[in-house]
Parts: structure tokens; C-alpha cells; sequence
């Protein structure tokens, strides 16, 4: 008998779960929402949405029954090779997250269904593309009654660009903290004093603050609704999205390769090399670690590998965004992640949303102009950053920095030198460990070495 895993994150929603089977998940509907999911499909929603790829596309299947008692159908959806979270998103991710979300609604009532929910947990990127994941978030229109998700898009997707548009993009992790939506009480505090003379702001988030939980101020005769009503809002909202921007888009690293980097000739050599040696490995998928405006995930991205590219620089990533869309680089996919402190799991029982290392299993990891900030910048050694890398891919791209490099002269300008087992042969001791060196090769002019490693239970030729 074939053995069904109930997926840790799929338990709130009675319409239906999502499930493992084989190694393939699918999501089951219950009886209770058949009317609804019947409506989805026989109205047109279903296929204007996949065609224009904001619905995650599925099959059907009659083979493959998790919960019989409830069963109605059976989905087999587009497979998704990761998964990311929202608080692991830049900010015009999380921009055009929203803004999909709304088209996705006025869609949505022109076929007489609304989304019932608009967290931004249904949603993920396949590369630089937003697409909505959760097919039982549909439900049938009643013109007569307001948004029931109104509250939960504001709290979810509007005010996380709003703390990070007055405050810092890096505040959108506090989503982390709030899985369920910023509480409006919460972000009206957080916000200052000049954004409430915006008129969007006042409406969406202060004036609803200052009633939520009041009795006294919810009358018992709500006005009576209508569909006009409600395209009025979600077109305001839109326009209200579209406005927010980052309040500064500089940082330490985000012009790195064109002001801070050694010279355009070390970048050059670096990318002839990784080319030639991405040519020679047997690999199809790419993390990039400390991509910062990821000149060379760009590259792996553009030669057809499926690349993650991280960094703890928000605006960095936020750049490298819109860099692939600007290019259609429809394999890379950029996250906001400080592999120091990466994602945790959270949720019930901690295993609702899993930690970003637990998500990650690629076949090559880059750490290029990485291991000093490791190293020096944070304290980590040698065999802790090794053993890490072991855990992701079987194949390690790395470059090592010697302590000569004027970017450690800079790191050591305000710290005692405390460093002294940072040299090439305790580098290589401790991935030796881990990994076999494959290739070194010095880099002309600098005293940087690329390293190729394999990991040693993984055996390939080149």
C-alpha cells in the first residue's frame, strides 16, 4: 500500500490538503468545497489564470486518494523545484506579489469568484515570476458582501512595503515574528508621523487601526455592498502598490563590481574561469552564496542552471530582482538571506515553514569573495564553514582571500588581528575534511585562489 504524507503547512484549510506521495506532492479537494472548485474550472478562471501564468497549472488524477471520507478530487500540481517564504523576498518581490494578488482578484469577481484568502504563503517565484499556488483559494463572489481577505492583503502585503518604505527593507522580516499579517495597531506605531498625511496610508492602515477591536465604533447597520464598490478599492490599492518604493536603495555592496571591487580585469579572469569549469561539471542546479548584485549568478543563470542567489544585502538583492526581470533570466531566483544567520524553521511544531538549509539542496554552491567576511567579519573558522557547504551541494566552487588582500587590511582596521590560523594551508586542511580539491588556480595579480572541491561521498569524473 502506497503510504500518503500529509505536508506539515497544509491543516488550516477544510476545502482540502496538500500531500507526498512517491516523492510527488499533491493537494486534495474535499467534498465540502466541490461547488467551488466546480465553478473555478467551468468558469474560464482556471485557464486565464495559468495561461497567463499567475495559477500554479495542475492535472487530475483518480489513482492517487489521501482521505476518502473527504475526498473529491485528487490534483496533481506543476511541480516547484524550491520553496521561499516572504520574509526571504526583496521588496519588489514583494511589490509584484501584491500587485498580482489584486489582479488575480479583479480576474477573479469578472468571473463571478473571489479569492477567499491573500496571504502571501500562497504565493511563490519560479525565477523572477510570481505565481499563486493554493487552488483552493477560490470561492464564489457574493457582490452583497465586502472582501472578506480585505484586512488580511493590507496586514500581509501592504504593510510590510510600507515599514520597510519608511523605516528599513530589512524590517520586512518581521514577518517572521507575524506569519499571519502585521497587526494595523502594530504598524500604525512603527510608521512616522509624515506618512499619515498620505491619504492611502490614512485610509488602509490608521483609520482601520483605530477601530479594530471597538465596538463602540462598528455600527450594527453595515451599508449594503456592491461589485463596483469593491473593483473601486482593489483599484485604489493597486495604484496605492504601485507608488511604494524603497526609501534608499544605497548600501555598503550594491555597486561592488563597478566602485568597490579589485579591478575589471580580476572580475574577468573570474568569470573565464567559472565558465570553463561550470562547462566541466555535471550540474543543473547552482546556490550562490553572498551573490551581492550577482554578476556571476546572472552567468549561471543565462548558461540554463536553476540558481538561488542569496545575500543579507536587501538592496543588493533588490537590484539583482530587477536586473533578471530586466533581462529574462527566468532560472535565477534572488532571496534576502545572511547565510550566518539563514532562515529558521517556524510554525506549529516548527516544521510548518522549514529552514531555508533544509530547503536547499543544490548541485553546486558558489562562495566567491565570501570566506574573509566569514572569517574575519563574523568569527566563523575554516572547518565550520566547510562542514555548511558539505551540507548544501556535492560540488564547491570557493575563493580564498589571503590575509595580504587590501579588503582584510580594511576588515582589520578597527579589530585586533586575532587570526592567526587565516592562511591557505589551514583553509585547505580544514575542506579537506570535507572535500577533495579537485583544481586551484591562482588569480593573476591579486593572490585570490579559486578552488574547485568535490564533496567526498560524491564521486563524478570531470
Amino acid at each position: 500500500m502506497k503510504v500518503s504524507k500529509r505536508h506539515p503547512a497544509s491543516f488550516r484549510d477544510p476545502a482540502g490538503f496538500v500531500f507526498e506521495q512517491e516523492g510527488l506532492f499533491y493537494r486534495q479537494v474535499n467534498q465540502s468545497y466541490a461547488p467551488h472548485y466546480d465553478k473555478l474550472m467551468q468558469s474560464g478562471l482556471y485557464a486565464d489564470l495559468v495561461k497567463e501564468k499567475k495559477l500554479l497549472s495542475h492535472t487530475e488524477t483518480e489513482t492517487v486518494v489521501a482521505d476518502p471520507s473527504r475526498w473529491y478530487k485528487t490534483l496533481l500540481p506543476e511541480q516547484l523545484a524550491f520553496i521561499s517564504y516572504p520574509y526571504e523576498w526583496c521588496f519588489n518581490q514583494w511589490k509584484d506579489a501584491a500587485l498580482m494578488t489584486l489582479a488575480i482578484v479583479k480576474k477573479s469577481i469578472a468571473h463571478g469568484l473571489i479569492l477567499k484568502d491573500a496571504t502571501p504563503f500562497n504565493i511563490q517565484f519560479i525565477g523572477t515570476d510570481p505565481v499563486w499556488i493554493d487552488t483552493l483559494s477560490f470561492e464564489t463572489y457574493d457582490e452583497t458582501k465586502p472582501w472578506i481577505a480585505y484586512r488580511q492583503f493590507v496586514e500581509c502585503l501592504v504593510a510590510p512595503l510600507l515599514v520597510a518604505r519608511h523605516l528599513t527593507p530589512d524590517l520586512q522580516k518581521i514577518m517572521m515574528v507575524y506569519p499571519e499579517g502585521i497587526p494595523l495597531k502594530i504598524v500604525a506605531k512603527l510608521l512616522p508621523l509624515k506618512s499619515r498625511l498620505n491619504l492611502n496610508t490614512l485610509m488602509h492602515i490608521i483609520l482601520p487601526s483605530a477601530v479594530a477591536g471597538n465596538k463602540k465604533a462598528v455600527s450594527n447597520n453595515i451599508p449594503v455592498f456592491n461589485k463596483q464598490k469593491l473593483l473601486n478599492i482593489i483599484d485604489n490599492l493597486k495604484t496605492f502598490v504601485e507608488s511604494l518604493k524603497t526609501g534608499n536603495e544605497s548600501s555598503v555592496w550594491n555597486n561592488y563590481y563597478e566602485e568597490t571591487v579589485l579591478s575589471s580585469e580580476y572580475v574577468e579572469e573570474k568569470m573565464i574561469l567559472l565558465k570553463r569549469w561550470m562547462q566541466e561539471l555535471p550540474v543543473q542546479t547552482v546556490l550562490d552564496v553572498g551573490t551581492n548584485t550577482g554578476y556571476y549568478a546572472q552567468m549561471t543563470a543565462a548558461a540554463g542552471k536553476s540558481t538561488i542567489a542569496v545575500d543579507a544585502d536587501t538592496a543588493c538583492i533588490n537590484r539583482l530582482y530587477e536586473t533578471a526581470k530586466k533581462n529574462k533570466l527566468t532560472r535565477l531566483l534572488p532571496l534576502t538571506i545572511d547565510i550566518t544567520n539563514p532562515t529558521p524553521a517556524i510554525g506549529w511544531g516548527n516544521q510548518e515553514r522549514t529552514a531555508f538549509l533544509s530547503r536547499t539542496r543544490t548541485d553546486l554552491c558558489l562562495a566567491l569573495a565570501l570566506i574573509h567576511h566569514l572569517a574575519i567579519g563574523r568569527n566563523i573558522g575554516f572547518d565550520q564553514m566547510a562542514e555548511l557547504f558539505s551540507t548544501i551541494a556535492p560540488w564547491l566552487i570557493i575563493e580564498f582571500i589571503p590575509k595580504s588582500d587590501p579588503k582584510i587590511t580594511l576588515l582589520l582596521e578597527n579589530r585586533a588581528d586575532i587570526f592567526d590560523d587565516y592562511h591557505e594551508e589551514s583553509f585547505s586542511h580544514a575542506f579537506e575534511k570535507q572535500f577533495a580539491i579537485v583544481k586551484r588556480q591562482a588569480l593573476t595579480h591579486t593572490g585570490r585562489i579559486m578552488f574547485l572541491m568535490r564533496r567526498k561521498d560524491n564521486h563524478p569524473e570531470i
